[in-house]
């Protein structure tokens, strides 16, 4: 057995797939490169990545600008991106970054769905200090009340999201329940801004929560994630829980596909 260091290799002293591989991602990291550049950037000899370049071509993982001769990647790329994403469902890649984040908040993490003007409540993880809320996994609450709701509201264009509060049916469920339309469009501009939400306690008593939404590869928002927990536990942590849950949304989007442009938030 041979020792290793851990370190890993540079191309140079990879095999031919790893070599493949590199110019591949270098590629898509550049969107558009020319032969001769994806060598000196790389470390290899022109006439290797020459060699590479003209197979990943021939393979259709790489095509080249017939004006220009750079390279970029090919639509066979796109055909197995499609299909990786395909086989990426929602319920099945959540626990892995909720458990995370339940251990961490030490509270109970939601994951909910939109369903008309409500959530829908499907996976839950609890921590360690996690008590039981009036909640059941199937069960829906109404968007306006819930950190979960204001979360995906949120993330929608803020077209839609005026229209949808428009012909909301605002109902109270606590003294702390927003029922102004105005005052609830400001909090989502805030939410938006932020990055996640909160519940002040507008859906049960005794109860807070912070959210974030959940996106899928076009961007649109599909679910959200929340922590929830008493309130005299959860509300003076919501900045630091509601980073964490916004990080956690953000993880699990990636994996649905979503990728922010550079420089965004």
């Amino acid at each position: 057995m041979h020792a290793t260091t851990g370190q890993p290799r540079r191309p140079d002293q990879s095999g031919t797939l790893e070599r493949g591989l590199a110019v591949l991602e270098h590629v898509g990291a550049a969107e558009e490169i020319s032969t001769n550049a994806i060598a000196a950037q790389l470390g290899l000899s022109r006439s290797a990545v020459y060699r590479i370049v003209n197979t990943l071509k021939e393979l259709g993982y790489l095509e080249a600008d017939h004006v220009t001769g750079r390279v970029r990647l090919g639509t066979r790329l796109v055909q197995l991106g499609v299909q990786a994403m395909s086989s990426v469902d929602l319920h099945q890649s959540a626990p892995q970054f909720m458990a995370p984040l339940a251990e961490e908040s030490t509270e109970t993490v939601y994951l909910a769905v939109p369903d008309g003007d409500s959530m829908v409540y499907l996976a839950k993880e609890q921590g360690v200090r996690a008590v039981t809320l009036n909640c059941r996994l199937g069960g829906r609450r109404a968007q306006h009340v819930t950190s979960l709701g204001k979360a995906w509201l949120s993330a929608l264009p803020p077209a839609e999201r005026a229209e949808r509060v428009a012909r909301m049916d605002l109902i109270r469920l606590t003294p702390n329940t927003i029922v102004d339309r105005d005052r609830l469009l400001d909090e989502l501009d805030r939410t938006a801004r932020r990055g996640w939400a909160i519940d002040d306690i507008e859906n049960e008593p005794e109860v807070g929560c912070v959210a974030a939404p959940v996106r899928d590869r076009t961007g649109r928002p599909v679910a959200a994630i929340s922590i929830a927990g008493p309130a005299d536990r959860v509300l003076p942590r919501v900045e630091e829980l509601g980073r964490a849950v916004a990080l956690a949304a953000a993880g699990l989007s990636r994996r649905l596909g979503h990728h922010l442009p550079p420089g965004a938030r």
